[in-house]
């Protein structure tokens, strides 16, 4: 077994001071240089800007907070760290399912292209959230002051174009939004870059799958509880998905035969993260291993999130929204990493 590790960020104040205590985080982080290595030196600052001067303009700012953190100018950090225009993504997995009284998540992947980073932040222009980092600003999933929670799940770069990544555009609709429906209207405002479902739940007990491709967005809603996991399942979109949808598939034929709606916090949490699940998966040399389980009680509004392997974190999100930091300032996982065959 390997030892994983996440950091806790906990802000509050200003979106600048914000991206300044990022800085601070990230400042040993090795992923900074994976970012440098990705980002294209072609991207406009100037298209940046205006795009977030538009949707999210606290978010500027909060770049601002890293480049002085990170010593870089603001153009260089929006560049690196914006989510717009970046290389195509290299395919990944994840599995949700979400309720009028649930959200459960695993975020599958490899630790090496992970930013091991957990933020806690509440800034003064903007709805505060809890998620996990990807590119500093962005998020793999997360929950905010208002109950809205959402998660990314890749599908394929067939279409690929200039635009915003789903990490940004997560993030964006975290920031500023309370609903289902907004996130759904603020999604085909949006440029995007790539195909990706969104499961997204919110206070109310509205619920959705969102499948997005740079032309266009599909909204799959019930009553009753959806799964989502890396295939598109409305047949406008059906052609964009990827050849081989084997795992995928066997994920959501898994949630549905498994009586998920009848189903605790407690218990769809263990369903996820538990590493004899068919939903957790432990092959991190192929970019294809569980590295955190995420999952939120509307009714409760209870967070439950853990690394793989790891001890939980649970809380009471409006405990911490009101202004009572915790003392954790780490999650801990453990991975099993099996050696790269040579040749």
């Amino acid at each position: 077994m390997e030892e994983i590790q996440a950091a806790i960020i906990q802000a509050r104040g200003s979106a600048y001071k914000i991206g300044k205590k990022t800085a601070a985080a990230y400042t040993e982080n090795p992923i900074l240089q994976q970012f440098s290595q990705l980002s294209s030196q072609r991207t406009k600052y100037e298209e940046i800007k205006a795009l977030f001067s538009n949707y999210a303009p606290h978010l500027l700012d909060e770049l601002q907070g890293l480049a002085d953190g990170l010593g870089k100018t603001q153009q260089e950090a929006a560049i690196l760290y914006s989510g717009y225009n970046m290389p195509r993504p290299q395919a990944l997995g994840c599995s949700a399912y979400v309720d009028q009284y649930h959200y459960v998540r695993n975020y599958d992947f490899s630790p090496s292209l992970y930013d091991h980073c957990l933020s806690f932040i509440a800034p003064e222009e903007a709805y505060g959230s809890i998620g996990y980092n990807l590119q500093l600003i962005g998020r793999h999933d997360g929950v905010n002051e208002k109950g809205l929670t959402i998660g990314l799940h890749f599908v394929s770069n067939q279409g690929y174009r200039k635009g915003l990544s789903a990490w940004t555009v997560l993030r964006i609709a975290l920031d500023t939004c309370e609903t289902t429906q907004q996130v759904i209207d603020l999604f085909k405002e949006l440029p995007h870059a790539a195909c990706y479902n969104f499961s997204v739940g919110d206070a109310k007990g509205t619920h959705a799958v969102i499948e997005v491709t740079p032309e266009k967005v599909c909204v799959l809603s019930s009553r009753a509880g959806l799964n989502c996991v890396n295939h598109f399942k409305h047949s406008d979109l059906e052609a964009l998905n990827r050849q081989d949808m084997t795992s995928s598939a066997k994920r959501e034929k898994f949630l549905l035969n498994t009586k998920t709606s009848t189903m605790s916090q407690q218990e769809l949490f263990d369903l996820f993260s538990d590493p004899a699940s068919p939903l957790f998966f432990e092959d991190y040399n192929r970019l294809f291993g569980t590295l955190h389980t995420f999952a939120y009680s509307f009714k409760t509004k209870q967070l439950m999130t853990a690394l793989s392997r790891g001890k939980r974190l649970e809380l009471n999100i409006e405990d911490w929204f009101t202004g009572n930091n915790f003392k954790v300032d780490k999650l801990y996982g453990e991975i099993k990493k099996e050696p790269i065959p040579e040749g």
